[in-house]
């Protein structure tokens, strides 16, 4: 094997036998002759990961990606091809290889004495897991009184603080609570740049870009596409906006042709891009923030492809309204405006594929009366960016009154409008406090 390549599957496949019930299953065992129908889970998959790569496998339900994930952790068998990886890997999925009956603490010991921990090594180890997965007293509980959420914190604690070559994800990021998916993130990013090799399954097209050098694109068990994220998730996103309007019966003569290698991809695609989306359909006034992704992104004067410019750092440092949206050639398009309005600062359309959005979503305008703790920034702008930002630092503000006018969500964060030393500005939740009625 080239030392260079992590991880190398040729032409892979996994067959499973179904059975119409036990019975069938239980006398297959004596028939000479096979009582169940063969299921192609995996055909032919060829791929290949270099050291230090992030590789994202991407397709809808039941296209194997979690069968190939099992595979190459060597938890499944293949049926046929050859899969070899170089290094030890760790597969971090919800309850994977955890014992129900047992606490989470015997999990953890049970799990690093099967990866070949000794005693002392465990006991070194434990304590940094147990506080990675913030499970509290819960550790000492059954798993099998856990939530989903708890299960994935815990797996993933384990497989992080093992320090794998080859990590394994497997939608752990999906469950549980924001923050800690956010901080799962972070140490994720923290083994990419210390060089590890790493499979990401995720239905989040947007943790792909922010994560993935490529993406493996499976098609109902079969290799779709493989290549650079700025490539293929943009073929996956107008193979989604053509598999969302087929009818249910339709999608499965789809699926029954993909499976069996007799599909023509192109014409389904162009029967689905009727002359309604071919044309650009009704814009919709809406209310959401985004950022330019990179410099490389264009902005069109309309969304029928008149062509303003290339965008600058300086237009990829600001945080934009965005008040209109529409589709068009099976494509969303976003308006930017740098005020929230869809006539003052329009700067123009972009593709959704090019920005990084949020809903804004309003929660309320009662006043209130908050402190400012002293850390953080304030911008003119929720989700504010470089060029956004009024007080580069509030250090200086210390417990100074801030009376709150408008109070908005933007990703699940909330942000407070009001007026500081006579500049209106927006300033997140976790830089600001209530004082209690007793102080």
């Amino acid at each position: 094997m080239d030392m260079n390549k992590a991880i190398v599957v040729e032409d892979v496949s996994k067959k499973y036998t179904l059975y119409k019930n036990t019975k069938d299953r239980l006398l297959d065992f004596f028939s000479p002759k096979s009582l169940g129908e063969s299921f192609y889970a995996l055909q032919n998959v060829n791929f290949t990961a270099n050291h230090g790569e992030v590789v994202g496998f991407i397709g809808t339900n039941g296209s194997g990606k979690s069968t190939l994930s099992n595979i190459i952790a060597g938890i499944v068998p293949e049926t046929s091809g050859k899969v070899t990886v170089n290094g030890d890997t760790s597969l971090i999925a919800v309850a994977a290889g955890l014992k129900n009956d047992l606490t989470g603490r015997d999990n953890i010991e049970l799990k690093l004495l099967m990866l070949g921990f000794n005693k002392e090594e465990i006991k070194n180890l434990e304590d940094d897991i147990i506080e990675f997965s913030e499970l509290g007293d819960f550790i000492d509980q059954p798993v099998k009184s856990y939530s989903s959420g708890m299960k994935s914190r815990l797996g993933f604690s384990i497989s992080v603080n093992v320090d794998p070559d080859i990590l394994i994800i497997d939608e752990a990021l999906s469950v549980g609570d924001r923050a800690f998916a956010e901080k799962s993130l972070d140490k994720m990013i923290e083994f990419k740049e210390e060089g590890k090799t790493m499979i990401f399954v995720s239905h989040s097209l947007s943790q792909m870009r922010k994560f993935c050098d490529k993406i493996l694109w499976l098609e109902f068990g079969r290799v779709k596409a493989y290549g650079d994220v700025g490539k293929v998730i943009p073929q996956y996103e107008e193979f989604l906006n053509m598999w969302k309007k087929l009818p249910k019966k339709e999608r499965e003569v789809y699926r029954e042709k993909a499976i069996n290698n007799q599909l023509d991809y192109d014409a389904y695609l162009k029967r689905t891009l009727t002359k309604s989306t071919l044309a650009s359909s009704k814009e919709r006034l809406t209310s959401k923030i985004a950022r330019i992704r990179s410099g490389n992104s264009v902005i069109y004067e309309s969304y029928d492809n008149k062509l303003i410019h290339q965008p600058s750092l300086t237009f990829t440092n600001y945080t934009y309204y965005i008040k209109k949206e529409t589709v068009y050639n099976g494509k969303k398009y976003y308006l930017l405006s740098k005020q929230p309005s869809a006539v003052n600062g329009v700067i123009g359309w972009m593709k959704e594929e090019d920005l990084k959005v949020h809903r804004l979503i309003k929660i309320d305008l009662d006043h209130k009366k908050f402190y400012l703790r002293g850390t953080g920034k304030a911008v003119n702008v929720p989700w504010g960016a470089k060029h956004n930002i009024v007080f580069a630092s509030l250090a200086d503000y210390k417990d100074e009154e801030f009376v709150v006018k408008r109070t908005e969500q933007v990703g699940g964060n909330n942000w407070f409008y009001g007026n500081l030393r006579g500049q209106d500005v927006w300033i997140h939740a976790n830089f600001l406090y209530q004082k209690h009625l007793d102080s």
